[in-house]
């Protein structure tokens, strides 16, 4: 069994890692380890919602029925759209919210509330390409690149680092999109790639403070020219000869800028790659990338995903001739409803995975996992989840570090969730309108990211190295 076998050589839960940022992590059989041999255990979360803009997790701009409400609201109709909403739940479904609101106020009203909401499609969204196009089209490249840099700037900074490393967090993986490194238009396909010297200079001084305060660094490519998957459209990468050229000049600059930095512990080179249209095409295309990194002299660990086409199926490195790559999966269980649940999904993968990783001889990392709700639960599901990981001799990266709960979901049915470590709005907090407020109002808003968010202090019971 799996199990057995890695137990022999994993290091026991809650060994010190060495300082990150003098250390140069390597593969060595299934583990990672320092540059002095000794094993490593990655305990990680990802600083999402910052270089690849998911604004369903920082509460920029509204979701459909968030919209619908703030309509409604301005319309004098705030008592009876909650009314409304709490029939129909968070829906897209702009004839559900409008049928549900005119049994509370009549057709006409209703229908008029409708309209205008329609006249603002959301931009809740998990990729950053409809914020971006909508703050390009208002205000030109220049205007959204700075009140992109301005939120970047607010939204991570060096206390989020020093306030993981207190935590015991030895890692954070950090999404990157290649619009976010660049200065192009996002209303066509890239042809060329300039880069966005101020997201660069971001991401050096949070490098500089992980650096500082012995945490790693995963630098992620969430997003590829022409996307490895479907979240921003349809993905071209695997088809689109030009697209492969562009990621591949992506990673040669990401390699020229970082080849020579410790502390970043692996460069993931293409997460989720799911629109590959089979394993032989994935691999294909990390080898472009495998080649033009190495080709540099650069030896960073290289995070190669299985596309959620099984762990057990990827080969064995050695017969890609490849070293000093570690194989990855994210683990989300949607659906699961007790601990129970959890446990019948590690003793599932157990037995899919059983002997694989020991035949490939390579590093398993958990690049993103979350089980999303709040509840005991959830909160006991994650602990027992990261159990796993470690008994395996896995690195592991919650999935997220920041995620705001939608303070208009609290208001109307009291809810909260997992996702994030820290969650809980600032007092004060003014939503962004990205398509109503202008530049400098947004400006403002933006720039007040840095509020405090409330820690999710369950979550950190479960999760955080220094309490467990």
């Amino acid at each position: 069994m799996l199990l057995p076998l890695l137990l022999a050589c994993s290091p026991p839960p809650g060994a010190d890692s060495p300082v990150a940022g003098s250390m140069r992590l390597h593969a060595e059989g299934t583990l990672i380890a320092d540059d002095e041999g000794a094993p490593v255990q990655l305990r990680g979360v990802n600083l999402g919602a910052w270089i690849f803009h998911e604004t369903w997790m920082s509460s920029v701009d509204w979701p459909t029925w968030g919209r619908f409400r703030l309509v409604a609201q301005e319309g004098g109709y705030g008592a009876q759209v909650d009314v409304a909403l709490q029939q129909t739940g968070e829906t897209d479904d702009l004839d559900a919210l409008e049928a549900a609101l005119a049994d509370q106020i009549g057709a006409a009203p209703a229908a008029a509330v409708r309209a205008e909401a329609a006249a603002y499609p959301s931009i809740s969204d998990d990729s950053d390409l409809p914020l971006r196009q909508l703050l390009e089209t208002r205000f030109g490249m220049g205007g959204r690149d700075a009140l992109l840099d301005r939120y970047e700037g607010a939204w991570i900074g060096e206390p989020d680092i020093e306030w993981l490393a207190s935590e015991g967090f030895n890692l954070v993986r950090i999404p990157m999109g290649y619009r976010a490194l660049t200065t192009g238009s996002d209303l066509a396909a890239p042809t060329s790639l300039e880069w966005n010297e101020a997201t660069f200079a971001r991401l050096d001084t949070i490098l500089a403070a992980c650096k500082a305060n012995g945490v790693w660094a995963v630098l992620d490519i969430q997003e590829a020219p022409g996307g490895q998957n479907d979240y921003s459209g349809p993905s071209t990468l695997y088809t689109d000869p030009a697209m492969q050229a562009l990621t591949v000049e992506l990673w040669t600059e990401l390699s020229r800028r970082f080849a020579d930095h410790d502390e970043v512990a692996m460069y993931s080179l293409l997460a989720e790659p799911f629109s590959a249209p089979d394993m032989d095409a994935s691999m294909a295309e990390y080898d472009q990338l495998y080649q033009a990194i190495r080709g540099r002299g650069d030896d960073h660990l290289l995070v190669i995903h299985d596309g959620f086409m099984g762990l057990q199926n990827m080969p064995a490195p050695a017969s890609l001739g490849w070293s000093d790559v570690v194989y990855s999966t994210h683990l989300f269980e949607w659906g699961t409803t007790s601990e129970a649940d959890y446990n019948a999904v590690m003793t599932l993968d157990d037995a899919l995975w059983d002997g694989a990783q020991a035949v490939q001889d390579v590093p398993w990392f958990i690049g993103s996992f979350s089980t999303m709700e709040d509840a005991d639960w959830a909160y006991a599901s994650a602990r027992d989840l990261v159990d796993w990981y470690e008994g395996h001799g896995w690195g592991w990266a919650w999935w997220a570090y920041k995620r705001m709960d939608d303070p208009d979901a609290t208001a109307v049915w009291g809810t909260r969730t997992g996702w994030g470590l820290r969650r809980d709005p600032w007092v004060g907090f003014d939503r962004p309108d990205v398509w109503r407020d202008d530049q400098a109002t947004l400006d403002a808003k933006l720039g007040a990211y840095d509020g405090d968010l409330g820690a999710n202090e369950a979550l950190l019971d479960g999760l955080a190295p220094a309490r467990r």
